[in-house]
C-alpha cells in the first residue's frame, strides 16, 4: 500500500514518525510515546523534559537556532534585492520588493486597535 502522504518515504508502506513527537519507549510495550516533545527537545515532559539539564540544554539549542536564522538573514536579503532589480517577471520582482518592505518597515497592521468605553445603564 503505497500512500501520497508527505511524511511516508517513496516506496515506504509504514508512515514516517512525525519528528516533533517524543522518542521515549514504554518499557512494557515496546510502543513509543505518543506526546509531544518539549520545544528544542526530543522527549515530552513525562519522560525527562522538565529536568533542570534538559530545559537548560533545550535553552542552548534554542539561542543557537536563532543565530543560525540570523546568520541567513543578510543573505535571504541580498537574494531579494536581486530579485528586485534583475528577475525577468514582473510578479517575481513584485513579490521581492513585498518582501523587502514587509521585514525592513514592517507589515501593515492586520487589526484596527480602538480605545473605546461602553457604559451599561440599567433602568432597575
Amino acid at each position: 500500500m503505497v500512500t501520497s502522504d508527505p511524511l511516508v518515504p517513496s516506496g515506504s508502506e509504514t508512515p514516517a514518525r512525525d519528528p516533533r513527537k517524543c522518542s521515549a519507549r514504554s518499557k512494557r510495550s515496546g510502543r513509543p510515546c505518543e506526546r509531544w516533545s518539549m520545544a528544542g527537545q526530543t522527549v515530552c515532559m513525562m519522560h525527562g523534559g522538565k529536568s533542570k539539564q534538559a530545559l537548560a540544554r533545550a535553552e542552548e539549542m534554542v539561542q543557537l537556532a536563532e543565530l543560525k536564522l540570523r546568520g541567513l538573514a543578510p543573505r535571504a536579503v541580498a537574494e531579494l534585492e536581486a530579485l528586485v532589480t534583475s528577475a525577468s517577471s514582473e510578479q517575481v520582482r513584485l513579490q521581492a520588493a513585498n518582501g523587502l518592505v514587509d521585514r525592513s518597515v514592517g507589515r501593515a497592521a492586520e487589526r484596527i486597535q480602538v480605545a473605546a468605553a461602553i457604559t451599561v445603564k440599567r433602568p432597575w
